[in-house]
């Protein structure tokens, strides 16, 4: 194979970040067991400002998501829609939130307790 015909390949540089994932898998000090999980939610913080966001992961006691503004250290209120129709709000504690590109932000949060269950 040349050069030219290697870098035309994306399976070398694909290989390259399947190996980064996984070295990030392995410094996770988490020990829960995790699910894909994306889907919209809504953020509510006490002071009454709502933001929309994505869900990226879910456990048992936390979400990962994905948002468009950095989101502080804080209890929040995310509303989650249920395939049946209906959305379920959870107060979350919201542990860390780093930038990961031009505008957009991931953060994980802990499940303080149930806020809701409804329409």
């Amino acid at each position: 194979m040349t050069l030219a015909e290697d870098t035309r390949s994306p399976g070398k540089a694909i290989y390259q970040l399947i190996v980064e994932a996984q070295n990030d898998e392995k410094q996770d000090r988490r020990h829960e067991v995790r699910f894909a999980f994306f889907r919209p939610v809504s953020i509510r913080t006490d002071d009454g400002h709502s933001y929309s966001a994505f869900s990226r992961e879910i456990s048992a006691s936390g979400i990962g998501l994905i948002h468009n503004v950095a989101l502080p250290q804080c209890e929040v209120e995310i509303s989650i829609s249920h395939e049946q129709g209906y959305s379920i709000r959870v107060r979350t504690q919201i542990l860390w939130c780093q930038p990961c590109g031009e505008g957009w932000y991931i953060s994980g949060g802990r499940f303080a307790g149930m806020a809701a269950v409804g329409s």
